[in-house]
């Protein structure tokens, strides 16, 4: 798994005592299928979600993904099913235990390398497709198209891995990093770190020397070495592919090149990245003993909170890792870390579920139907707010989930009322209500909003359950474009509307209605920081620094973000352009206020970004994405090269200092060795004078 998840013994033995036991009694006799699934730890939905039935229209409130299933089974299919969910450290810890034959399992989640070793040992079944129309639906069709393109020898005949699993997280590897923490330790300007961190070759850098932790992973790391390693060769393969523009300093993708890239750039890529014959793993070995000489060490899983407690300033994380750090470190430690796949590009990985073949019919049928559960947009949105990383899953529900999340749109419709009452208060600042200001306005109960075209006096147009979104911090939230109610003496009393800057009500993310008037959101961004102008002209009339200032800090800019090899085929299109450049008319694009363009000393720019990038990048950056395949008989040399890398986890300098405290340690214990023997003899020597004395005294005859 790609989330370094702790170890559960207890979990894996548990399932060890029921293994034989596949049924099971319901408390009214019914018989119990027991269904035994085997995952990493944390790594799907614990929380209360709502699901609706497409076919009926129903809703349902789960508790979470497990017993949502169950609860879905009984109640849709008419089947009684009891899951027993275990959990495992490492994908080859998992491996090994399930080759003793001592554990079997209806489902196991695994990485896409080690579902090719169990396809190669011939351990698991074919899924059958036809029982799993959601997945068919919903899965983003360029994921599926990558795990056709793998293939795996079972009994000497190549099957494809489609055919085998079912797609479940996806997500890349890259550098977290934090460019105000990196350049406190080093003095490196923020922006050239910014600039650096798109390229590999910086974690070879001297000047970012014990910055940087990495994975205490075989096969990720490898992955870095490869990079370095080949950098020249994938650079000229860029070229050579006539796909990128060469001269701008991201290596961006040219318009238009999407299809021939992946064809030319990523089939040459793939071919670098998986490189594992001797003489290749010799030279990445190389090249990992330098960097380990600049790095400040290995870690399993303890990268992502190093980050926010500020103990690193860069780390070689899973984008999943990414997003938690970056999170946290916004809402905890009011820090911005970034998240970056350098420019030539990196791994792309995922896990997926499968069937082993010790699952019998009854149970292979039951967990296909898991598979479909969890298959469904709503189920995994729910997994995904749980978890934090990138489910395989589209559809409507997940498309709306990353709008909310990510979309400044979102944030523009819904501006908040200002507790100071001050007029031009912004979403982005003061415009909320406090916890102490609702309270004193009797906000926490008997507000009610009204229907569309309703009357706030009629009883039946009162709707009660409104969202309000309540923070022990933050207080309040309220929607925009309503207005609400209380009851004062029996009557309805407008108590608050929240208009910020402008009343949004109408707006959709197909177009801005600003104070009733219609116009596209690009007009709405350059209305917007008109407002922001004319209060910067108010703070600084002369227009100098502090004028300056007050637009780089409150003007909007939004990018674009291409997210069409996600959701193209999973989404209803209907009525949009998806041809068009603009987000207000193709549902594939989003907008983004997070990312950021900086240039080096020669002008060359380059993007970085921080959540949205990590948890989807650009439809631009996927040619520049590889899997990288299970090493097969190549296998022994990459753990050499690993074991070789590992075995002295001091750098070079860390050595020499060891070795001069030893020599100097020895050099003690023999000085101290001699000393004691010369005082021993000396006291010795000593007591037989002192003893000769009293006898001569005692005896004068003598």
């Amino acid at each position: 798994m790609k989330n370094g998840k702790r170890s559960t013994f207890a979990g894996i033995f548990f399932g060890m005592m029921l293994a034989p036991t596949l049924m099971g009694c319901s408390s009214n006799g019914e018989e119990t299928l027991i269904l035994k699934a085997l995952n990493c730890e944390d790594y799907i939905g614990e929380s209360e979600f709502e699901y609706v039935d497409e076919e009926t229209g129903e809703s349902y409130t789960y508790a979470d993904v497990l017993s949502g299933f169950e609860e879905y089974e009984s109640a849709k299919l008419g089947k009684k099913v009891k899951v027993i969910y275990d959990t495992y450290d490492t994908n080859e810890t998992m491996l090994a235990s399930l080759k003793t034959g001592k554990t079997t399992y209806d489902l196991i989640a695994a990485s896409d390398y080690t579902i090719q070793k169990m396809m190669s040992m011939d351990m698991l079944q074919p899924i059958d497709r036809s029982r799993v129309p959601n997945y068919n639906e919903y899965c983003s069709r360029y994921l599926l198209d990558v795990m056709e393109s793998i293939t795996a020898p079972i009994n000497g005949v190549e099957k494809i891995m489609a055919d085998y699993s079912v797609g479940y997280m996806w997500g890349t590897l890259g550098i977290l990093f934090n460019p105000e923490k990196v350049h406190r330790d080093t003095g490196v300007d923020e922006d050239t770190i910014k600039f650096d961190m798109q390229d590999w070759e910086s974690l070879w850098d001297t000047k970012y020397k014990n910055e940087m932790s990495v994975k205490d992973s075989m096969r990720d790391t490898y992955s870095v070495g490869i990079m370095k390693q080949y950098g020249d060769e994938i650079l000229e393969a860029m070229t050579k592919s006539g796909c990128f523009d060469m001269e701008d300093g991201s290596y961006t993708l040219i318009p238009g090149k999407y299809e021939e890239a992946v064809s030319t750039y990523n089939a040459a890529l793939t071919e670098i990245f998986n490189r594992c014959d001797e003489k290749s793993v010799r030279e990445v070995r190389d090249v990992l003993l330098s960097l380990k000489e600049n790095v400040f060490g290995f870690e399993v899983d303890s990268g992502k909170d190093d980050m926010v407690k500020g103990l690193v300033g860069m780390n070689l994380a899973w984008s999943g890792d990414a997003v938690y750090s970056i999170d946290r470190g916004e809402n905890e430690a009011n820090t911005t870390i970034y998240y970056s796949v350098p420019k030539t590009g990196g791994n792309i990985w995922f896990d997926s579920w499968s069937i082993p073949k010790t699952s019998d019919a009854e149970h292979k049928a039951a967990a296909e139907d898991f598979l479909d559960f969890i298959s469904n947009p709503y189920v995994a949105a729910a997994n995904m707010e749980t978890i934090g990383y990138t489910s395989f899953i589209a559809g409507e529900t997940v498309h709306d989930l990353i709008r909310a999340w990510y979309d400044p749109r979102s944030y523009a419709m819904y501006v908040y009322h200002d507790a100071s009452g001050d007029d031009g208060c912004t979403w982005e600042d003061s415009d909320l209500v406090y916890a102490e200001y609702a309270e004193e306005q009797g906000f926490d109960e008997g507000v009610f909003t009204v229907v569309e075209d309703g009357d706030p006096a009629n009883e039946e147009d009162r709707v009660y359950d409104f969202e309000f979104s309540y923070d022990d911090e933050t207080g309040y939230r309220f929607q925009d474009g309503k207005s609400y109610y209380r009851l004062v003496n029996g009557k309805p009393e407008l108590v608050a509307e929240d208009y910020g800057y402008f009343d949004m009500t109408g707006s959709t993310y197909d177009e801005a209605v600003v104070d009733g008037v219609a116009m596209t959101w690009e007009e709405y961004q350059a209305l917007y920081n008109q407002v922001i102008e004319e209060e910067a002209l108010e703070e600084d009339p002369e227009q100098g620094e502090a004028y300056d200032a007050y637009l780089e800090e409150n003007q909007i800019e939004w990018a674009v973000r291409d997210l069409s090899y996600m959701f193209d085929g999973t989404i209803d299109v209907e009525g949009y352009d998806t041809e068009s450049e603009s987000p207000d008319e193709n549902p594939f694009l989003f907008y983004s206020d997070e990312l950021e363009t900086v240039a080096d000393e020669e002008g060359n720019e380059v993007t970085v970004g921080r959540q949205f990038y990590a948890q989807y990048p650009d439809q631009t950056l996927i040619p520049k994405l590889a899997v990288m395949r299970d090493y097969g008989e190549n296998n022994i040399y990459v753990l050499k090269m690993w074991s070789d890398v590992k075995s002295n986890n001091l750098p070079i300098a860390g050595v020499i200092v060891f070795a001069i405290i030893l020599a100097a340690a020895a050099v003690l214990i023999v000085a101290f060795i001699a000393t004691k023997k010369y005082y021993h003899t000396y006291r010795v020597a000593r007591r037989k004078a002192v003893s000769a004395q009293a006898n001569s005294k005692n005896n004068p005859q003598k």
